[in-house]
């Protein structure tokens, strides 16, 4: 018992900690230390799911381990119940059509069985898309990889629907890479709190103010991140510096 209360409170802290800095967004922590102690989530992963969804990264599968027979051309999306990352990833599939399978590595031992196998080693969401591995999540690098995926399955001209394929990130789409510092050109760009001219401004640009742009785009705004926090800004605003 006092071994649980205390990696119960480690992670507590190890939470408190990335909240103040501001680099966790949308997880369900209390669902993450309600696992933690019916012995479902690893304390000591905690730090690396916070790290997966600021830090999208590409690989590769396990050398000489195969995607699931059921997986048929699918997406496979490796996740746990209280990751809002997962949650994100989950629902931008459903809503640009894409076919895919949700494995709750929690709640199913030979899911993450098979999640270990393919090359997940603790933070989710864990993608998998033919040979090829993300973990954490962002729109525009998934739209790039699933696009090579529906290339390599010799999908991508062979009828599938627009909102089957979304579209991969150009100079006339996206101007910007995930980090760059943008800025707005002219003061009094707001920075709102979700992705819409009707939501309320969370603070306000000065002309000059740099941000930092997190590799998102959504209905025409970029999530940018500021030293006061996070929030979206309209791209039609933004340049570089």
């Amino acid at each position: 018992m006092k071994a649980t209360y205390l990696k119960t409170l480690g992670a507590v802290a190890s939470i408190m900690l990335f909240l103040d800095h501001g680099a966790v967004y949308a997880q369900d922590w209390s669902g993450v230390v309600k696992g933690i102690l019916q012995g479902k989530t690893n304390s000591n992963n905690v730090l690396g799911v916070i790290k997966s969804v600021a830090d999208v990264s590409l690989g590769q599968i396990t050398a000489g381990a195969e995607a699931p027979s059921d997986a048929g051309g699918k997406v496979l999306l490796y996740q746990t119940s209280w990751c809002g990352y997962c949650k994100r990833a989950a629902d931008y599939m459903r809503k640009n059509n894409i076919a895919f399978l949700e494995r709750d590595i929690e709640a199913n031992a030979s899911f993450k069985a098979e999640y270990t196998r393919l090359g997940g080693r603790g933070p989710v969401p864990f993608i998998v898309m033919g040979s090829k591995t993300m973990t954490g999540f962002n729109e525009t690098q998934f739209s790039r990889n699933y696009a090579e995926f529906q290339q390599s399955q010799g999908t991508v001209n062979a009828g599938a629907s627009p909102a089957a394929t979304p579209p991969v990130a150009t100079a006339t789409t996206t101007l910007f890479q995930a980090g760059d510092a943008v800025t707005g050109k002219i003061a009094g760009v707001p920075v709102r709190a979700q992705p819409s001219k009707a939501s309320n401004s969370v603070l306000i640009l000065g002309k000059g103010d740099e941000v930092i742009y997190m590799g998102e785009e959504q209905d025409g705004f970029y999530r940018v991140t500021t030293s006061k926090g996070e929030g979206w800004v309209d791209k039609l605003l933004m340049r570089r510096p």
